[in-house]
């Protein structure tokens, strides 16, 4: 498991790979030794450089590499629905009639979740720098997440497959600049600037949801719920 960005660490670096996916091109450049915040931060950008906002490349890139020859696959998921305690990357497309703007790319961390819907922090309300601390609580089993992150989302409108984050790649996920927050103008969508949003948040950052987190599996025998 990672150890957040107390003292970052990465994975063993992957020798002999069928195919590379983001996060392994990340855990490649460090060698598998500790890097400093800053050092990390200018490593992630430049891999994701590649990426941009694309979600679908995303994806395509952890498909490949469950397909690859001689591939060690990293530790990354592709689901077909969400669950409670686990933090996702998907593509939406949500219902503008009452939300002034929305994250087309959200990074979210479920706390509850049914056939229909789910409710969760999108991470991206807050800027970088905030999301290491709320990544370093769940990673002990605590949330600590401000109320403006939450938002329910529907099944249906999740466009395509979750990308299930493995918690080793938490520390990548939420520096990774795939936000891509948008408002409706009559009928037609236009980007909004993110640092408003992080401004927002800012304004009520210490307004807080609070508790222990809960983790579901995904119905396999060795998949039991757990608090931590």
């Amino acid at each position: 498991m990672a150890t957040g960005f107390r003292d970052i660490q990465r994975n063993k670096v992957n020798k002999n790979p069928g195919y590379k996916t983001l996060f392994e091109r990340i855990t490649e450049k460090t060698g598998g030794e500790k890097k400093s915040l800053s050092w990390y931060r200018a490593a992630v950008k430049d891999v994701a450089s590649a990426y941009g906002k694309d979600l679908s490349r995303y994806i395509d890139s952890e498909r490949k590499d469950r397909g690859a020859p001689n591939s060690e696959e990293d530790e990354n998921i592709l689901r077909t629905y969400a669950v409670t305690g686990h933090l996702y990357m998907f593509e939406y497309k949500a219902k503008m009639k009452w939300l002034p703007y929305y994250d087309k790319n959200p990074l979210v961390y479920v706390l509850k979740s049914n056939a229909v819907e789910f409710w969760g922090a999108n991470l991206h309300y807050m800027a970088p720098k905030r999301r290491i601390g709320v990544i370093k609580n769940l990673l002990n089993g605590r949330i600590n997440i401000p109320k403006k992150c939450f938002h329910k989302y529907l099944h249906n409108h999740v466009d395509g497959l979750y990308l299930d984050l493995a918690s080793a790649e938490w520390d990548t996920a939420i520096l990774l600049p795939t936000e891509d927050f948008v408002r409706n103008v009559n009928g037609h969508l236009f980007p909004y600037d993110k640092e408003y949003v992080w401004d927002e948040t800012n304004e009520t950052f210490y307004d807080n949801i609070k508790g222990r987190r809960v983790i579901e599996g995904y119905g396999h025998p060795n998949s039991k719920q757990m608090v931590t």
